[in-house]
């Protein structure tokens, strides 16, 4: 598939997972704005979002960690108005009678009605394309539909999310420290770095690798840094282990960031008893680490630095804070998670 031409000139949706933060559609309007910063947003609900732009949505789909679902937009009516409005809908301008086709509904309000209104997505496809096949195990096609409040949204794609967080959880690696993120979190931070395929990301507290493991994996070069050889080893040990490639895993200082410049940085800063931090606080690492930061980027581009929520970070010099969240981990941690663009 060409991710560079949109197959449709209208919307693209989007049903984003229910984590209860701003990080899912955070997260959705940076991998946007990375390909196409004109698109237009219209929010239905806090889990689903339109959007007007350039851009193929299998490229949101292909690197996200909180979209559900997504594709082409085709049309939004009531729901009590699907089986009148559904008839409307030209299928055969993007799929054939040789099309396998699938139909999946996504029932965002109370009631449970999601197979009867698969039926007549199914029902209605077949009346356009009498030889379209069904295939719920392997669809060329997968015709999308979300009730959300009195709204139905249909839309359609031929993308299936296989995103393997399970394979690449912490304690499934090579190198394990209690310290590592979870991959679907780590993804998340790097989508909100802005970075694109081929560019260069920086993580000065690798830990585990990750964030890089992510970045590389979503096509970014990558270059990690630690104080610790322990974690440097560790790290490589786990990017060779998904035979994933870096620029180079330092052992050093972040303090001491390379010379060379890099694209985007996005960063775990080392806290709590499990942290390689050498003994620094963290609020005294997270302020010498930004001032050092600074230089390394080029303006306009973001720095995502992850810390606990009881650390203010308000004002940072030659830095602009684009945006904050709040990811709640567990009774005694809530990350905070705060964008830098540099000025």
């Amino acid at each position: 598939m060409d991710y560079s031409k949109p197959m449709l000139a209208n919307g693209r949706f989007f049903l984003l997972s229910g984590e209860e933060s701003t990080l899912p559609m955070a997260e959705l309007v940076a991998i946007v704005e990375t390909y196409d910063d004109k698109a237009k947003f219209e929010t239905i609900d806090k889990r689903v979002a339109i959007v007007y732009g350039e851009f193929h949505p299998n490229l949101i789909l292909r690197r996200s960690a909180y979209v559900n679902a997504g594709g082409y937009l085709l049309t939004i009516c009531g729901v009590e108005d699907l089986e009148r409005s559904i008839d409307t809908i030209a299928f055969e301008e993007f799929m054939d009678d040789s099309t396998s086709f699938a139909a999946s509904v996504f029932n965002l309000s109370s009631r449970a009605l999601s197979e009867r209104f698969e039926a007549i997505i199914g029902s209605a496809v077949k009346r356009r394309l009498p030889d379209a096949k069904v295939s719920l195990k392997d669809p060329q096609q997968i015709i999308i539909g979300i009730i959300v409040n009195d709204n139905f949204i249909i839309g359609f794609t031929d993308h299936t999310k296989r995103r393997g967080w399970r394979l690449r959880r912490p304690r499934a690696r090579p190198f394990f420290h209690p310290s590592a993120l979870y991959p679907k979190f780590a993804r998340g931070l790097v989508n909100l770095s802005r970075i694109k395929e081929g560019e260069v990301l920086l993580d000065p507290f690798c830990g585990t690798g990750s964030i890089l493991m992510e970045a590389a994996l979503i096509g970014a070069n990558v270059i990690g840094m630690d104080v610790s050889m322990k974690m440097c080893r560790g790290t490589l040990n786990n990017l060779r282990y998904y035979a994933l490639e870096s620029l180079g895993i330092v052992n050093s200082d972040a303090m001491l960031l390379p010379a060379r410049r890099v694209d985007a940085i996005a960063t775990d800063i080392p806290y709590g008893r499990c942290a390689s931090s050498r003994g620094i606080k963290t609020q005294n690492l997270l302020q010498k680490f930004i001032s050092q930061a600074e230089g390394t980027m080029p303006r306009g581009r973001c720095c995502v630095i992850v810390y606990p929520n009881t650390i203010e970070l308000d004002e940072v010099d030659g830095f602009e804070v684009k945006e904050k969240h709040e990811f709640y981990v567990h009774r005694t941690l809530t990350r905070a998670i705060t964008v830098l663009k540099r000025k």
